[in-house]
């Protein structure tokens, strides 16, 4: 019978463990189905939305398009348009012409230089064709002999050249085809007359492609100054002279190279628009050069509403066109960036924190710093190109910002209890080893102090004993080192008993501090003095020679501290200096200051802390595994009190320390208010600046 209950009760309580987990994973099943449906229906709402603000960026660039077109085409050949995307504006003429920008070359047909030595052979026998040809290889030599010794610097031995020059010019100017450069010889040469006479002989002759005439102007209007001078330059872009824009350009060049110094400010003014005037003929020239063999496809495709396609000589640059009314062509071109300016910025666009729009070649992303937000074709006159926007990857994704404001309730009721354990079991962990690590440092220290506190009773009560046994009766030498080494190990042993003190003092928050103003440098000097006494074992030289230096600026510092504490702590840095430095090893002790602060700095010659440790070293009872393996006897408290008192007293410690090159430790204190006057800081100056022992 009691089976019988006992059955249905377990069957039950089955039951209800069953229903314990299924309903609960019910629950959470329901609900991650409930926040994927709203989360996928968020997601397609954010997509299509991104989708709509990339579509309507295509739209402005499109319509930006437009209207740079319309704007090109109703400059004609005059102005060029306003319209950021019709900087680069061309229109060809129905005869396949580029009108817009300037051609490199305007049509001016090549000209003969001064020395046409083939004109007398046209006609004649061959010998004296020979003969002429000789004649005229002879005045050519000796114009150029001419022209290097015109182009003498030096004074004054240039006289007699210039003078030899003057000669020869003045014998080769009744010759046809030596008379222009000749008499532009002499010209140069001081005698102006020369030009009209070269204007009246040749005015239809050429210099190297350059009319006779324009050579003359420019000659005079350098004599007359810069107004001539840039006057001339003007008239020259201006196509004033039947020569090709590339000459025109490299005279104007010339002539701006003429012009320089200091000027008035009209002069400066007309200086500064010549200058944009040779930028644009340049760039003029550079755009038509590049258009040059696009210009065939473009007449052939030209159609009423405006296609596009990519620069013959640029991939990155595309050409916009459209067919005038006239039968010519009218287009821009432009490339990403101007596009993208194009684009402009509307709120509606702002579907991610700083996004931005991206004109790429299709089927390209962005690059590898930013996330595609949503990409589109930039339409069919534009298949070559594709729009994206896109913001910084190390931004949010706005799609997973929905994510997380749909999932974030569910998120928050399933996850609570899980956070709360895992929180706990993190804790209880964190806190076991605390614990385990605490109780392993707290039994190394009392095994340590023991062991220390053993060391110098054992001293004093061996020392004692052999003075009470007579061993040194007589000697009073001996007597006294007996009495040295008790007074020593009774000062160490107080020593430690005051760390221990201290410690429990601080631990216990009733420890108190006495402040009053000291000097910086006589707290350092009262250390290392204590220090030495100490460590004279037998009265006579310290095995660790410590060099005292005190700056200039500490010597005026004082500090507000309790004196005890601070050579206390000091006299903790100087032992750990003299145990880990090594025998017979140098201590160096610095004292500095600022304008805030005086600092007291130990450094040792040991074997160093390595980074890892540094942090770990100023904790209670922690010693360093390199301290343990060394084999020097320690308690892991002296850093400790160090840190603690320097803390109290308004100060910080810190190390510096590389592995084999020893370490660093400083005490940073905040100066007094005033300042110390400068003839006690003399006069311990004289006292002593460096102390070494």
């Amino acid at each position: 019978m009691l089976a019988a209950v006992v059955r249905p009760a377990r069957a039950w309580i089955y039951v209800l463990s069953v229903a314990v987990l299924l309903v609960p994973a019910g629950g959470i099943a329901y609900l991650g189905a409930v926040s994927y449906r709203d989360e996928r229906g968020a997601v397609d709402a954010q997509l299509e939305r991104q989708r709509q603000a990339a579509l309507r960026v295509a739209g402005r660039i499109d319509t930006a398009i437009d209207d740079a077109l319309d704007a090109t085409e109703r400059a004609g050949t005059g102005a060029r348009p306003t319209h950021p995307l019709a900087r680069y504006g061309f229109w060809i003429d129905a005869d396949q012409r580029i009108r817009v920008p300037r051609a490199a070359v305007l049509g001016a047909t090549p000209l003969t230089g001064s020395l046409d030595r083939t004109a007398a052979c046209a006609s004649g026998r061959l010998e004296d064709c020979v003969r002429e040809l000789a004649t005229r290889d002879g005045r050519v030599a000796r114009l150029r002999a001419a022209q290097r010794a015109e182009a003498c610097r030096a004074e004054p031995p240039c006289a007699a050249a210039w003078a030899e020059a003057r000669r020869k010019y003045t014998a080769l100017a009744a010759f046809d085809d030596t008379g222009p450069d000749a008499l532009i010889g002499l010209a140069r040469l001081g005698d102006a007359r020369q030009l009209a006479e070269l204007d009246r002989r040749f005015p239809a002759r050429e210099l190297a492609g350059v009319p006779v005439r324009l050579v003359t102007q420019a000659l005079r209007a350098e004599a007359r100054g810069p107004a001539e001078v840039m006057a001339l330059a003007e008239r020259v872009l201006a196509d004033a002279y039947p020569i090709g824009s590339l000459a025109a350009l490299g005279i104007a060049t010339n002539l701006r190279r003429r012009v320089a110094g200091e000027l008035s400010p009209e002069l400066t003014q007309r200086r500064s628009a010549l200058d944009e005037a040779l930028a644009s003929v340049r760039a003029d020239a550079r755009a038509a050069a590049g258009l040059a063999d696009d210009v065939p496809e473009l007449v052939r495709g030209a159609a009423a509403t405006w296609r596009a396609r990519v620069a013959t000589h640029e991939p990155g640059r595309t050409l916009i066109y459209r067919r005038r009314g006239d039968g010519g062509v009218v287009g821009i071109a432009v490339d990403a960036p101007m596009l993208e300016d194009a684009a402009g910025h509307a709120a509606e666009d702002d579907v991610a924190p700083h996004a931005q729009v991206l004109v790429l070649p299709a089927g390209a992303s962005p690059p590898r710093a930013l996330r595609t937000i949503a990409q589109v074709p930039l339409g069919e006159a534009l298949p070559h190109l594709s729009l994206a926007i896109a913001n910084p990857v190390a931004e949010a994704d706005p799609l997973d910002e929905i994510i997380r404001a749909r999932s974030r309730r569910h998120v928050a009721v399933t996850s609570a209890l899980a956070v709360a354990l895992g929180l706990g079991l993190l804790v209880t962990i964190r806190g076991a080893a605390r614990a385990r690590e605490l109780a392993r440092l707290k039994s190394d220290f009392v095994s340590t102090v023991s062991h220390e506190l053993k060391t110098p009773l054992t001293s004093i009560r061996m020392f004692a004993e052999m003075l009470e046994q007579g061993v040194a009766r007589g000697d009073p030498g001996k007597m006294a080192r007996y009495h040295h080494v008790i007074v020593q190990e009774s000062q160490r042993l107080g020593l430690l008993i005051q760390n221990l003190l201290d410690y429990a003092q601080i631990e216990r928050g009733t420890r108190r501090y006495t402040p009053v103003r000291q000097g910086a440098d006589e707290l350092a000097r009262h250390a290392v003095q204590t220090f030495e006494t100490l460590r004279a074992a037998d009265g006579g030289e310290a095995r660790n020679p410590v060099t005292l230096v005190v700056s200039d600026q500490a010597m005026l510092a004082d500090v507000e501290v309790d004196r005890d504490v601070v050579v206390q702590a000091l006299l903790n840095l100087l032992a750990n200096a003299a145990k880990y430095g090594g025998t017979d090893q140098p201590i160096a002790v610095a004292v500095g200051a600022d304008e805030q602060h005086a600092w007291f700095a130990v450094t040792d010659l040991g074997p160093g802390i390595p980074a890892a440790e540094q942090a770990r070293i100023f904790r209670e009872f922690y010693r360093a595994p390199e301290a343990y393996r060394s084999g020097v006897e320690g308690t892991g408290l002296g850093l400790a009190l160090v840190k603690r008192h320097v803390e109290a007293l308004g100060g910080t410690v810190d190390v510096a320390s590389e592995v084999g090159r020893g370490a660093t430790f400083t005490i940073w204190l905040p100066r007094a208010a005033s300042v110390r006057s400068l003839a006690p800081s003399h006069a311990r100056l004289g006292a002593e600046r460096e102390d070494a022992s």
